[in-house]
């Protein structure tokens, strides 16, 4: 199941839609708003976050298909968020199960590594009024990248 929505989410009711008695293991993901990035000194307000989604829908249920196959994962759930959000708020979980725990830690990584470097989503720190656009960090790509060894993308 993959979701891309405005609205914040439970975690447990997202963790009783992939919960089942064949798995012996779930990892889970989840990216919170922090409150230590700053500009001349001042911390952000909060984040703004966009994305083409038919396009991120694709990318995203990809990568799950891929972790699915790669780790033979029971399921893969990734819930993301976008518009505005306050410090301390979530962004983004993933789920992943498995019959053991080596695999479902590893998709689960996985997962995030891709989505962070690959996914069609835009984000913005909030100052007071004023919105200023995240740069893409050459760690997530180099930390994706890390993956090639293992998984064989089409």
């Amino acid at each position: 199941m993959i979701k891309i929505t405005n609205e914040d989410f439970n975690l447990e009711e997202e963790f009783l839609k992939i919960s089942s008695k064949k798995n012996g293991a779930y990892s889970f993901f989840l990216g919170t708003v922090r409150d230590d990035i700053l500009k001349n000194k001042k911390k952000i307000d909060g984040i703004f976050l966009e994305c083409y989604q038919d396009l991120a829908h694709q990318q995203l249920t990809k990568i799950r298909n891929q972790a699915i196959q790669q780790w033979q994962l029971t399921e893969c759930n990734i819930v993301h968020r976008i518009g505005s959000l306050g410090l301390g708020e979530k962004i983004v979980l993933v789920i992943t199960s498995s019959k053991h725990r080596a695999n479902s830690i590893s998709a689960c990584e996985y997962v995030i590594d891709n989505l962070k470097a690959n996914v069609a989503f835009w984000k913005f720190n909030i100052f007071g009024e004023n919105q200023e656009a995240v740069e893409f960090k050459k760690k997530d790509l180099d930390k994706f990248l890390q993956w090639s060894n293992i998984v064989k993308t089409n």
